[in-house]
């Protein structure tokens, strides 16, 4: 998968794959207009049952709805009450700052 950019309430994201060494898939979700001068995101992997009697003979991959609607949960979290928003005092969020620069 090419990395890509998604929006979610003015928040500016970029997704990217990588392998793990165990051959598994995680993807980085890099938070470009957030806090920590655009330093702060999150990774996500997708569910594997380790528990299986079988070796893992395919990884299983996310699909871009999938990986959006990890954004959209993140976000919602992040300014929810008691959310890691409270952990950036400072930051406004981009719908405040896009309204202000009007």
């Amino acid at each position: 998968m090419e990395p890509f950019e998604v929006i979610v309430d003015d928040e500016l994201f970029r997704i990217s794959e990588r392998r793990q060494p165990s051959g598994a898939l995680s993807y980085d979700f890099s938070w470009l207009n957030g806090p920590a001068d655009g330093t702060y995101g999150f990774n996500a992997s997708p569910f594997i049952d380790s528990s299986a009697d079988e070796p893992l003979t395919s990884v299983p991959s996310m699909t871009r709805d999938e990986l959006v609607a990890e954004v959209r949960g993140f976000v919602k979290g992040f300014y929810e009450p008691g959310g890691i928003g409270e952990d950036f005092p400072d930051y406004e969020p981009a719908s405040s700052r896009r309204r202000n620069a009007r």
